[in-house]
């Protein structure tokens, strides 16, 4: 936890990197020039990676898109005889698809007031375990919806949880291409306080 009036680390970008970087400055054994060669060149591996992360943010934004546009054809296409559930997960879903869309649109083009405010109340969205977690949730509501147009329900549902199980993928099978993920920082510096 940061000292800073009992926020969580993820409330201050670069706090938690902070304490991994001192636990891993233990003594080394190899040689300046043996580390040179066994690692990749930045600028190729940074491309790479970047390419990725933009991809998979793409990615993200279509799905979301299509999760909204089934929650307005279930709440459209509700009757009065259909259970009131149906309506209430519809409306969810629409507010989930809003939040992920928002957070992917703050990863591109950072509105400070907005960020800042995101960061603190859905901080679990700027790491790729609670962002990957976070679309698995999202894969089975969507599948869970009933009244709804089958064939869209499940194709959205199922790319939502093959997304959350990439991002899950990814972090474990190639850490690199994740390793430098940079979540959107507007509106906090270091210490947690507001940019002026």
């Amino acid at each position: 936890m940061s000292g800073t009036y009992g926020e969580p680390d993820w409330a201050n970008p670069g706090a938690s990197a902070k304490a991994d970087v001192t636990a891993d400055a233990g003594p080394t054994t190899t040689s300046a020039s043996a580390a040179a060669a066994n690692t990749p060149s930045p600028s190729a591996g940074k491309s790479k990676s970047s390419c990725i992360q933009r991809l998979l943010s793409i990615l993200n934004l279509l799905l979301c898109a299509g999760m909204m546009t089934l929650g307005i054809l279930t709440l459209i296409e509700f009757q009065k005889g259909m259970d009131i559930s149906e309506a209430f997960v519809a409306a969810y879903m629409i507010l989930f698809a809003a939040l992920l869309a928002l957070y992917e649109f703050m990863w591109w083009s950072t509105i400070d007031a907005i960020n800042k405010s995101m960061r603190k109340n859905f901080g679990f969205l700027y790491g790729i375990k609670g962002k990957a977690a976070y679309l698995i949730f999202v894969a089975f509501l969507t599948i869970g919806l009933e009244s709804s147009i089958k064939w869209l329900r499940y194709t959205v549902g199922i790319a939502f949880l093959a997304d959350g199980a990439l991002h899950f993928f990814l972090l474990c099978s190639k850490p690199d291409l994740v390793s430098n993920y940079k979540s959107p920082t507007g509106g906090l510096t270091e210490g947690g306080d507001e940019v002026v």
